[in-house]
């Protein structure tokens, strides 16, 4: 296995492990915010959509859904507590948006040149050392949010997925 299947390996149980957490989820439970300040389903899953688009489209992805700016910036990170989540998009919207984000995503990985990966890391998160790490972070950032989905799973007395 090379280091490019592992990482698209990655982005492919990453996006099954996220459809375990909110498939048998309604369209209200989708909306359901678990505490004030909390974010929704909804906008986690946009927002992991937008992420992967953009992601693909760095990686040179082409034929990606069209990001209005408005759902960019509904969809970004504040680093403040949300207010109340409203008008995000239905559900198979934003599962729509996550899951073609991702498939564009996994299909750039796997033609990345290999070589590649060792380029510095130019606009992924600090902490990666260059375009590999960067790349296998948008792994660990699903998992992340995945972690959120569980605990409005919970809130909602719905059972664990995994």
């Amino acid at each position: 296995m090379t280091p490019n299947d592992l990482l698209a390996a990655g982005y492919r149980m990453s996006q099954q492990f996220l459809h375990r957490m909110v498939d048998d989820l309604t369209e209200e439970e989708f909306r359901h915010q678990p505490v004030p300040g909390a974010n929704s389903a909804a906008w986690i899953v946009g927002h992991l959509g937008v992420v992967a688009c953009r992601s693909a489209a760095r990686l040179g992805a082409v034929g990606l859904p069209e990001l209005a700016a408005e759902t960019t910036a509904r969809f970004t990170a504040t680093k403040k507590a949300a207010g109340e989540q409203v008008a995000l998009g239905t559900k198979a919207e934003l599962l729509a948006l996550f899951d073609a984000g991702t498939e564009k995503l996994i299909a750039a990985v796997r033609v990345l040149p290999a070589e590649a990966l060792t380029n510095p890391n130019t606009s992924g998160p600090a902490f990666a050392a260059n375009l590999g790490e960067a790349v296998l972070f948008g792994t660990i950032h699903i998992g992340m949010h995945s972690g959120q989905l569980s605990t409005i799973r919970r809130s909602l007395g719905k059972p664990p997925a995994i």
